[in-house]
């Protein structure tokens, strides 16, 4: 009885590391180029989020969609993106190709979280661009300045 009540922390403590790394080994950042996210690394940042959000990214059902090869962007210097589950829309998403800023679009919601930052910051030292205010960050996306 004294082993299984030792292994129960030792389980615990495994168990948040490996929650940690996942959150921490979603983007290599090292391979973000000056030029800002490829369309693959700004979907890794989205999940991070949206895993963060409770999505089950595992869920066949649950897909992101986007962005079409080759149309111009919806915003200019963001990769934008859909997230389905089956038939239904859940959101629509932008992520920023130099800080990785992410915005839901339609509700005009920010992200912000110890996990996400320290992305971010990776992101904004290999791209040299840092993130914009809020209220820069809002005009750019098109969301207003009252919104939440």
């Amino acid at each position: 009885m004294p082993l299984i009540c030792q292994l129960k922390p030792l389980t615990a403590v495994v168990g948040l590391l490996t929650c940690s790394l996942a959150f921490a080994v979603e983007l290599n950042t090292k391979n973000v180029k000056p030029s800002g996210l490829t369309v693959a690394q700004a979907e890794q940042v989205l999940r991070v989020v949206l895993k963060h959000e409770g999505y089950k990214m595992s869920d066949p059902h649950l897909w992101i969609d986007g962005p079409r090869p080759g149309s111009p962007p919806f915003i200019p210097g963001y990769h934008s993106y859909g997230l389905a589950y089956v038939n239904n829309t859940q959101g629509h998403y932008s992520v920023n190709i130099f800080t990785g800023d992410v915005w839901q679009t339609e509700s005009c919601t920010r992200y912000i979280f110890p996990a996400l930052s320290r992305i971010q910051r990776r992101i904004s030292e290999r791209s040299g661009k840092t993130l914009l205010s809020d209220e820069e960050a809002r005009s750019e996306v098109g969301c207003p300045a009252d919104s939440p």
